[in-house]
């Protein structure tokens, strides 16, 4: 795997980078998708304003559990690095539901002549779950370079002497 301390401490290096990009690119989601949560709520602000407070609150949301289904599936993958379990997950639209009936568009608990910015809000909302999604996996990822480094560290203080080990 690794021949010589300068091996390692390459490896290292390259670990620490890619941990560094990881977390920019999280903190670059998780900015990203709180901007849109927060223009979906204010879009959704705007279709009560239009529509008034009554029309659309949570009483229009049926009261049957059966009745609600989730638009989108989560899929989660799971793969095995440096013997330790990685998920990796997906989400994706549904069509259909477990009995193979059509998922009815949740907009439409609402009336079927909805403001258009009731529309907006819910693209929102639903751009925000594949951040989220997309926020998962790079935790995933970065916890998995953390191992590596971890398991880097300790080959690194196996070949190196106490005396010579102070980095």
């Amino acid at each position: 795997m690794h021949e010589s301390i300068d091996d390692i401490c390459k490896a290292i290096d390259e670990n620490l980078l890619r941990n560094l990009e990881l977390m920019e690119e999280k903190v670059k989601t998780n900015v990203q998708m709180e901007n849109i949560l927060r223009d979906g709520y204010i879009e959704l602000a705007k279709a009560k304003y239009i529509r008034g407070k009554e029309s659309i609150s949570i009483l229009q949301v049926p009261a049957d559990d059966e009745k609600v289904a989730t638009l989108f599936e989560l899929e989660t993958k799971l793969t095995e690095e440096t013997g330790k379990i990685i998920p990796n997950f997906d989400i994706s639209l549904k069509k259909t539901d477990k009995e193979g009936d059509d998922i009815q568009d949740p907009i439409k608990w609402f009336g079927v002549l909805v403001p258009q910015s009731l529309r907006i809000a819910q693209k929102r909302f639903q751009e925000s779950l594949y951040l989220a999604v997309r926020a998962a996996n790079l935790q995933a990822e970065i916890t998995s370079v953390l191992d590596k480094l971890q398991s880097l560290y300790f080959l690194k203080h196996a070949y190196c002497p106490k005396s010579v080990n102070k980095s």
